[in-house]
């Protein structure tokens, strides 16, 4: 067996679906885009601050759950440009939004999604500032700041 079919937490067999690499044993929790990097066990090992695992956490919600990148003028497909913005399906984000903090944040998957959110919630011209305090417990500027902080953590 190679080592991209083995689970890295528990060594059993990796299998796939939709592009998430699963482990079939019953009594392991793994799941990744990106099984060839190792996860943590939790992100208190990524030494990152609380507040940052916060505010990350925010913009990953913001971005999948959020009207920041919904396109209001086509009736068609409201997330036409989605993936053009982010880089990532509006799936993959909701999935990774759903499992925080319990990614793997060295995952290179993960930390470019967390820098795309980070990028389009700032500069993109979203118009959605009326719902900024709906989904952020941080105002615009001290975003930039914790975005500043992720650019200069390990993992970017």
């Amino acid at each position: 067996m190679r080592e991209i079919d083995k689970c890295p937490k528990c060594s059993s067999e990796l299998g796939n679906s939709g592009g998430l690499y699963c482990c079939w044993k019953p009594t392991c929790d793994f799941r990744s885009y990106r099984p060839w990097i190792a996860p943590p066990e939790k992100i208190g090992e990524h030494e990152i601050s609380c507040e940052l695992e916060e505010v990350i956490g925010e913009c990953l919600n913001a971005s999948a759950f959020g009207p920041f990148f919904v396109d209001r003028g086509t009736k068609d497909n409201r997330y036409l440009e989605y993936q053009t913005l982010l880089g990532f399906s509006p799936e993959e984000v909701q999935e990774i939004s759903k499992q925080w903090p319990n990614v793997d944040i060295s995952d290179v998957f993960v930390s470019e999604l967390i820098s795309s959110c980070y990028a389009n919630l700032l500069s993109y011209p979203h118009g959605c500032d009326k719902y900024w305090s709906e989904y952020f417990s941080v105002s615009r500027q001290q975003l930039v700041k914790f975005a500043n902080s992720w650019r200069q953590s390990k993992y970017v």
